[in-house]
């Protein structure tokens, strides 16, 4: 026998058998032991479901606003209404625009004066110690200069314009000049009875230092092409008598019925 037929094994060689333990019975001696007892079971799902929430919550809530984003709506700030004219027969709306400007012959050809339209007994009646000045030729006023308590103090404008030859101008500066007050709520009122061919009235108080006002009144009319307008202000926070609408109302009358009169 050769070498080489002296090493060939003359039967298939097996794996060394491997030891098997049936299912249910214990492990082998020395083997790690892990045991699934239902308290780990619960602590386990337990777990899982924690998971699960947190996610969804994560997944699911709104996103949250920084207070830096936060923008508060402020309110708007209260306008106290200033009380309307104390006379009742005056509308308690204002008058509206008419839609169709006036036409006809202007009655009036020549520049008005507006500082001897009115009497020197009125003027001396409404502003105490009064001096009068003319910075513009349509404009006269009269103010009080002596040392008088704040309650007596008093100021009177009277603006007189005349548009030659032109009754719709005049009418369209008449609503220009009521739309300037339209700042205030106190609102704009035609003057009742009514003077000239068109009108109007409002009256205003002011806040002022030691609570002065000044309170004002504001009369407008239209006399075919002429414009006038008187204003009539006292050092007083309010004016619940309507003297300084009376007063106001009087000098505009007055002036109106002095320019017909030249004209």
């Amino acid at each position: 026998m050769s070498d080489d037929e002296r090493y060939i094994p003359t039967t298939a060689m097996r794996p060394p058998p491997q030891s098997t333990v049936p299912l249910g019975s214990p492990p082998p001696a020395g083997s790690p032991v892990l045991r699934l007892t239902p308290a780990i079971f619960g602590s386990a799902l337990a777990v899982i479901v924690v998971m699960v929430l947190t996610l969804i919550f994560l997944l699911t809530r709104p996103a949250q606003v920084s207070e830096a984003q936060v923008v508060p709506t402020l309110a708007a700030p209260s306008t106290a209404a200033v009380p309307p004219p104390a006379d009742p027969s005056v509308p308690a709306q204002p008058a509206s625009t008419p839609s169709v400007a006036p036409t006809g012959p202007a009655r009036f050809t020549e520049e008005a004066k507006p500082c001897e339209l009115v009497s020197t007994e009125l003027i001396d009646k409404l502003v105490r110690r009064q001096k009068q000045s003319q910075i513009y030729k349509e404009e006269c006023e009269w103010s009080t200069i002596a040392n008088l308590p704040d309650n007596m103090t008093h100021n009177l404008t009277v603006f007189v314009k005349v548009y030659p030859d032109d009754v719709a101008k005049a009418h369209e500066q008449l609503y220009a000049k009521r739309a300037e007050y339209n700042w205030h709520e106190a609102g704009i009122w035609p003057l009742q009875p009514a003077i000239g061919d068109d009108s109007y009235v409002t009256v205003n108080s002011l806040e002022g230092g030691r609570n002065q006002g000044p309170s004002k009144a504001i009369v407008g009319i239209r006399v075919s092409n002429a414009l006038i307008e008187v204003t009539y202000d006292r050092r007083v926070p309010a004016d619940p008598t309507g003297r300084l609408l009376q007063g106001a109302t009087e000098v505009a009358k007055a002036v109106a019925d002095k320019l017909t009169e030249s004209g």
